[in-house]
């Protein structure tokens, strides 16, 4: 039973555009994303969103920037603007890519024995697909042998160490054209066990076809 009194929230990071419905659309009453994951389409390089109801986008508005002003005030320097509606123009495009290279890791990797979670052609709800590597060793060698297939940065050795929020230390890969564009190609996980990696985006399902080659030769 839904309490009407009870207000829902969804950090909808990676979810977007994944199935035919966001939260809002199945009562949540507000939504939160990121611009440089799903619904920048790869190309904003910067920002986030909210939406929802009006009460309390107005009330997260006010919170964001001050009392009084809400999105009446603020600056946007340079042609972000351009950049966020193209973004979001590609946006379907890009995420069904990240999508189709999730299922392709995970099928890859459950051949190969590995826990993978989505399963195999399961119904997607977001862009991550998570792998259970079992050991350190291998979460910092799959890592690596991303990054080394990553078109920026390939040189870099991702380095395990601690990460606000995280409670043990964490490995990042993520060599894309905006920093901190995950949606690009990008993997991470956390060293303690089950050592699982979590892998996201991807700019054509291609890309993880071909880190997959590197990675199977890693670990």
């Amino acid at each position: 039973m839904q309490n009407p009194g009870c207000m829902v929230m969804v950090d909808n990071c990676y979810g977007e555009f994944v199935e035919t419905s966001e939260p809002p659309m199945v009562g949540a009453d507000l939504i939160a994303g990121s611009l440089i994951k799903n619904p920048g389409g790869t190309v904003a390089p910067c920002g986030g969103y909210v939406a929802g109801k009006k009460k309390w986008v107005e009330a997260a508005a006010a919170r964001l920037s001050a009392p009084g002003l809400g999105v009446d005030c603020g600056s946007t320097p340079g042609d972000v603007m351009r950049a966020f509606f193209q973004g979001l123009f590609l946006a379907p495009q890009m995420v069904g890519e990240a999508v189709k290279g999730g299922l392709l890791i995970a099928e890859v990797m459950a051949s190969k024995g590995f826990k993978v979670q989505p399963l195999p052609r399961a119904l997607r709800h977001d862009t991550v697909q998570a792998v259970q590597l079992e050991t350190r060793e291998r979460l910092l060698a799959f890592c690596e042998a991303v990054q080394r297939s990553c078109p920026v940065g390939s040189f870099i050795k991702p380095v395990a160490g601690s990460t606000a929020g995280y409670a043990s230390e964490v490995v990042f890969a993520d060599g894309t054209f905006i920093d901190g564009s995950t949606s690009e190609l990008s993997c991470d996980g956390p060293l303690r066990e089950p050592f699982s990696v979590f892998c996201q985006g991807g700019t054509h399902w291609t890309q993880w076809a071909l880190v997959l080659g590197e990675v199977l030769r890693s670990i």
